[in-house]
C-alpha cells in the first residue's frame, strides 16, 4: 500500500493532462467577492480560496508546492484562519500537487469517487505520459518559444505536494463550514472524475476544467477519450444554477448572470455542434479524413474570443469522438493489414528515381505539411539521409512558429530540435 501511495505521489506531479488555458491571466489573488479570491498566473493553474468565518476552504491547488505557496503568501495578507478543506476537482497534476502547503491539523482533502481510479490508470502508463507531457509542455525547449507551458518541467523528480484524498462521494456530497454552505457535484467532462462547486450564498460556481476561455479539449492528442456529451450536459446542469460568478480553474473569473449563462450556452452549443455533425457523418459512411475537413463551428460560435483554438481545437475534437465511436479499421483494405512503412517508403523511391528526387520536390514545396511527408518518406527508407533530415527539421519548425494552438506549437517545435540535434549524428 505505501509503494503505490508513493507511485501515486510521483505520478501526480505529471497528470498535467492541460485542461488549461495558456494565454495566461495576470498574476494576481483577484477578489471575486468578499468571501471568494481566486489566484491567477502564478502557475498553469488557479487556486481558488473560500473565505469562512472560522477557517479558508482551497479549491485546486496548482501543479506545485511553490506555485501554491506563492499564492497562499498573498492570501495570508487578507486572512490568518487555517484552511479547513481542499477540494480537488479532478486528478491532473496541476489541480493535486500544491495540496502540502494547504495541509495542516484537522484539514480534510474531498475528491469524486473516481479520482484513485483515475489517477490509477495514470500509474500504470506513467513512462508514456512523463514523455507526453514534456512534448505537450515543451519541457525541452527555450522558455520563450513554449507556447503551452508550466511552472514546473514534468521531467524533472522536483517536490510533489499531492496528498490523497480523505472524503470521496459519488454523485454530490454537501457540507457547512463556518456560516458557508458548498455543494459538490459529480460533473463529467475534462475527466470522468469531474467535479464542480457551487456556493449559493455567494452565487459562485466553479466548474473546474469545465470552462476556460478557449475552445474546450475535447480530445487531446495523446491521451484518452474523454466524455463529450458528459461534457455538454454538465454546463446545461451549470446553467440551472443561475450564477452570479463563474470561477474557472484556469483563465480569469467572469461576472454576471446573463454573461456566465450566454458563455454556458455558447460553450454546450459548440460542443453539441462539433459532436453531432461528426456522427452524422460516420454514419453517411465518409472517411475522417473529410470528416476533418467538413466539421467547422457556425460563423456566430468561430467568432467567440472563448473558443478559439488556444488549447482545444476542432479538428482534434473530430479526431477523437470518431475514435470514440468507431474502431480502428477505416473501411480501406489496405489498412485492415498494413505493410512495413520503410517498404513502402522503398518502393515510392525507387518509383521517383530515388531520393534525391524526393527531396528536390520537397524543396520546393511551400505547404509544409507536405514537405514534412515527403522527407519522411526519405527516411523510412534512409533513416540517416542528413538532407532529409534538415528537411524535416525546416517544415516542422515553420509548422510550429505558424501554430495559433499552443500544444500544436511545442509538438512541432520539440520535433524541430530532436530533428536538429540528430544532423550532428548523421552524415
Amino acid at each position: 500500500m505505501k509503494y503505490f501511495f508513493r507511485l501515486f505521489c510521483a505520478a501526480a506531479l505529471a497528470v498535467l493532462s492541460v485542461p488549461a488555458q495558456y494565454l495566461n491571466p495576470p498574476r494576481g489573488l483577484n477578489k471575486v467577492t468578499e468571501r471568494v479570491y481566486a489566484a491567477t498566473g502564478y502557475a498553469l493553474g488557479n487556486v481558488i480560496y473560500v473565505l469562512t468565518d472560522k477557517s479558508i476552504v482551497v479549491v485546486d491547488t496548482t501543479e506545485s508546492p511553490a506555485a501554491a505557496q506563492a499564492t497562499f503568501d498573498e492570501m495570508r495578507k487578507i486572512s490568518s484562519l487555517p484552511v479547513s478543506y481542499v477540494v480537488y476537482t479532478h486528478f491532473h497534476g496541476d489541480h493535486i500537487n500544491g495540496a502540502t502547503v494547504f495541509k495542516g491539523e484537522g484539514t480534510k482533502i474531498i475528491a469524486q469517487r473516481q479520482h484513485t481510479e483515475e489517477l490509477a490508470k495514470y500509474v500504470m502508463l506513467s513512462g508514456y505520459n512523463t514523455r507526453l507531457n514534456a512534448i505537450q509542455f515543451g519541457s525541452a525547449l527555450p522558455a520563450e518559444k513554449r507556447g503551452a507551458r508550466l511552472a514546473m518541467d514534468p521531467r524533472q523528480p522536483g517536490v510533489r505536494g499531492y496528498i490523497r484524498p480523505d472524503i470521496f462521494f459519488d454523485d454530490e456530497y454537501r457540507f457547512e463550514e463556518g456560516g458557508v454552505k458548498f455543494e459538490l457535484y459529480h460533473t463529467l467532462g475534462e475527466t470522468f472524475d469531474h467535479l464542480m462547486v457551487w456556493i449559493p450564498q455567494e452565487r459562485v460556481l466553479l466548474p473546474g476544467d469545465l470552462f476556460y476561455e478557449s475552445f474546450p479539449m475535447l480530445a487531446s492528442p495523446m491521451k484518452p477519450d474523454r466524455p463529450v456529451l458528459g461534457w455538454a450536459a454538465s454546463l446545461d446542469r451549470m446553467r440551472k444554477l443561475h450564477a452570479a460568478y463563474l470561477v474557472p480553474s484556469h483563465t480569469r473569473p467572469q461576472v454576471g448572470e446573463a454573461e456566465i449563462d450566454n458563455i454556458l450556452v455558447n460553450y454546450g452549443r459548440a460542443i453539441h455542434w462539433v459532436h453531432d455533425e461528426t456522427v452524422k457523418r460516420v454514419n453517411q459512411g465518409m472517411p475522417l479524413e473529410r470528416i476533418r475537413d467538413e466539421v467547422k463551428l457556425p460563423a456566430d460560435l468561430a467568432v467567440l474570443p472563448y473558443l478559439q483554438p488556444g488549447y482545444g481545437t476542432v479538428l482534434w475534437s473530430v479526431n477523437g469522438i470518431y475514435k470514440e465511436y468507431t474502431g480502428w479499421y477505416d473501411f480501406n483494405p489496405a489498412d485492415l493489414n498494413p505493410g512495413s512503412k520503410a517498404a513502402l517508403s522503398r518502393a515510392l523511391m525507387e518509383a521517383s528515381g530515388g531520393s534525391a528526387a524526393i527531396l528536390k520536390r520537397a524543396g520546393r514545396e511551400t505547404n509544409s505539411q507536405l514537405a514534412l511527408e515527403l522527407a519522411d518518406v526519405v527516411l523510412g527508407a534512409e533513416p540517416d539521409n542528413r538532407e532529409a533530415h534538415a528537411m524535416r527539421a525546416a517544415a516542422l519548425e515553420k509548422l510550429g512558429e505558424a501554430a495559433k494552438n499552443t500544444v500544436e506549437r511545442n509538438v512541432y517545435l520539440v520535433a524541430a530540435q530532436e530533428e536538429k540535434a540528430k544532423l550532428t549524428t548523421v552524415r
